[in-house]
């Protein structure tokens, strides 16, 4: 079941997905010798039979190296029966969409070893299924992340993307883009496109960058070695990339990526696309990537009031990682 209630005190959406409790697990536990519990998982070719349906496949009948269906225990969409409505809490079904992208066939093969080809082909599929998801009267906004390693919350090894679109707007997209709106009415420009001049123009945070897009680590990173990934030109959804901007996309993603690996033997890491709300007028946002490495984690102090301690100042972290 999925249900999502809204915190009346912060105004934040909590989803609730009750069918996540039997989501299988294929890594060992922490205090093992060995991360990955075995060879094959329902994501490997041959085992095509042990998930949904197929949504996409790129590649022939009998291979593939892209396929598309939908999660097997999703976070929303699913058995969405039994809301129970209050006079004083606000709650209402959990309608959405949770698709899964194995972008792989091989069970041990890593992103940053992909080919920029192969990279441009995921990140074209991932453009396809955000429009098709967005085009859902019922979704308000389209969410593609991946989860890399244990650390990261990956419940499966064998790498793959998710992408979930879901009936509201989550309150940091909303804030975001309330602090976009109001850096745009008192500047007149985009405030994304001023941080990445600001990075570009200083080169004290940039890891590298191409034609379209800087890599850097931003100014007040949240995480140790975290990443951004901004594209040039003012580009306020993925949806609205083209070809080029996708090849420069891979080109950049996977050297950042190769060395983010470096840093620590078998890291984990996020990647998060931070796109606009569906319904935001297209000048309003500006699409960015975060690549959050998992080195430590969340306590007591960032769960009770939000701020973040990072370990490492985003100037040294930004030597550290030109160095790998």
């Amino acid at each position: 079941m999925s249900e999502l209630r809204k915190d009346i005190l912060t105004g934040e959406w909590a989803v609730f997905a009750t069918n996540r409790l039997n989501k299988p697990y294929y890594f060992n536990h922490e205090n093992s010798s060995s991360d990955k519990i075995q060879e094959k998982c329902p994501f490997c070719l041959g085992e095509e039979h042990q998930t949904p349906k197929e949504i996409y496949r790129h590649g022939d009948e009998k291979t593939w190296d892209i396929r598309v269906f939908n999660n097997l225990y999703p976070a929303v969409g699913g058995d969405i029966s039994g809301v129970n409505n209050d006079d004083f809490y606000c709650t209402q079904a959990g309608n959405g969409i949770h698709e899964v992208v194995v972008d792989t066939p091989k069970h041990n093969a890593e992103i940053y070893d992909f080919t920029n080809q192969h990279m441009v082909n995921i990140l074209k599929v991932l453009k396809a299924r955000f429009e098709e998801i967005e085009k859902d009267d019922l979704i308000e906004y389209v969410q593609i992340f991946k989860n890399n390693g244990r650390n990261a919350g990956a419940s499966i090894p064998h790498s793959h993307w998710q992408i979930m679109g879901i009936p509201y707007v989550p309150k940091k997209q909303e804030e975001m883009l309330q602090n976009m709106r109001e850096y745009k009415a008192k500047k007149g420009t985009c405030l994304i496109c001023d941080i990445q001049r600001k990075e570009s123009s200083t080169q004290t945070r940039v890891i590298m960058e191409n034609k379209e897009f800087t890599a850097f680590v931003p100014y007040a990173a949240k995480f140790a070695f975290e990443m951004w990934i901004v594209p040039k030109k003012h580009v306020s959804s993925y949806k609205n990339f083209d070809e080029k901007q996708l090849e420069d996309l891979a080109k950049i993603l996977l050297p950042v990526l190769k060395k983010i690996q470096k840093l620590r033997t078998g890291i984990g890491f996020n990647l998060c696309f931070q796109d606009k709300p569906k319904n935001s007028a297209d000048k309003e946002f500006h699409w960015f990537l975060r690549i959050l490495p998992r080195i430590g984690a969340p306590a007591g102090f960032e769960f009770a009031t939000g701020s973040y301690i990072n370990p490492i100042f985003p100037e040294d972290a930004t030597k550290k990682i030109k160095s790998l």
